[in-house]
């Protein structure tokens, strides 16, 4: 049975001489046997330590000889080299002593296993995640620049469009120019605070600012922010009163970039169409808000995978939107999560999608 194994095999009497070795002992360490004492192993098998490979293994330091004084020792790792093995192996050795009936140590075993591959696999390994942890590092380091540079480029930009709007002799074509560029780079603007915020939540540095916020103020504001937009494609938007406290502890800025997000996915796949956003309190302990549209809906095996950084899911068979890159959604998971609640998809009564935030409900 011992010959059959794949493992090196070897057993040691008391005065630690080997008494038996498998064919796999002998094939892994690359010579058969010797009933020599310890101290010719060293010459007799060439074994050195695995650190310089050059220095021959203390003799005190073999897991036989440990078990011997009753130690248990586990993968010890030893260099072999001698003519069996010219180029050498890397061997993990497992002692254990063999005790009699009465507990007094009578020999020990030893297992081998050659792990010269797997260790060659792990340093490769190694060095292949230290590469890519590299590169992460120029790629985030080259992302926070980009998008702090952009900060303040696009508030000015907004800030000149809505002076413009202002002005009393702007109309027409030129009034809905600047609106354009108002929300265009409005879009962009909250996508740069997106990626900075979803950049400290993976770096678990995200904390929300909790103050008392009145949900049915902040999603009136969504929609009046959000308005312009929404008529352009000529969506209806509506905000549903469940006549409960809707006071919930959040970051307010957070929170309204959160709804904004799901309110802007409804608008890219539900144009024309009915979007309700609604707060209500199903629990005293949690309260619920839901944006849900009348559009094509998101299927069950795509609920999930939406929330995922860079995923592109058409909500219909007419490949709208190929412009999304995913962001919004996987920053208003990780803005709701920072909240210690949880987001999710689900069917809408209206026939299309319905988004679901569940957040702790009480100061």
């Amino acid at each position: 049975m011992l010959h059959s194994l794949g493992e090196g095999v070897s057993v040691a009497n008391a005065e630690g001489r080997i008494v038996f070795s498998n064919a796999a002992a002998d094939r892994i360490l690359g010579i058969g046997a010797t009933d020599a004492s310890p101290e010719a192993w060293s010459d007799h098998f060439g074994v050195f330590l695995p650190e310089d490979r050059t220095t021959p293994f203390p003799t005190d330091r073999y897991p036989l000889v440990r078990a011997l004084s009753g130690e248990d020792t586990t993968d010890v790792e030893m260099w072999i080299r001698n003519p069996g093995l010219p180029d050498g192996a890397l061997v993990a050795v497992t002692g254990r002593p063999l005790e009699n009936d009465d507990g007094r140590i009578v020999g020990a075993t030893v297992v081998f296993r050659n792990i010269t591959a797997l260790r060659k696999a792990q340093d490769e390994l190694r060095r292949t995640n230290e590469r890519l942890k590299e590169v992460q590092r120029h790629k985030d380091e080259l992302t926070a620049f980009v998008v702090h540079d952009l900060k303040s480029p696009l508030t000015s930009i907004m800030l000149s469009a809505r002076l413009l709007i202002d002005r009393s002799d702007v109309s027409g074509e030129e009034l809905e120019d600047l609106q354009a560029i108002d929300h265009s780079a409005e879009t962009i603007h909250r996508m740069v605070l997106d990626l900075l915020d979803i950049r400290l939540a993976e770096d678990g540095l995200l904390r929300p600012h909790v103050t008392p916020v009145d949900l049915g103020s902040l999603l009136k504001d969504v929609t009046k922010t959000l308005r312009g937009r929404a008529g352009d494609s000529g969506t209806h938007l509506d905000v549903a009163d469940s006549g409960d406290d809707l006071t919930v502890p959040a970051d307010p800025e957070l929170l309204r970039r959160v709804v904004q997000n799901l309110v802007d996915n409804c608008l890219k796949y539900a144009p024309g169409g009915t979007i309700r956003l609604r707060g209500q309190r199903p629990t005293a302990a949690s309260l619920l808000v839901t944006v849900e549209d009348d559009g094509p809906g998101v299927p069950p095996d795509l609920r999930d995978e939406i929330f995922r950084m860079w995923t592109r899911t058409e909500r219909d068979d007419r490949g709208r939107h190929r412009d999304s890159r995913g962001v919004g959604l996987y920053f208003a998971r990780l803005a709701v999560e920072a909240h210690r609640g949880r987001i999710w998809v689900e069917d809408s009564d209206l026939g299309g999608a319905r988004f679901c935030i569940e957040l702790p409900g009480r100061i």
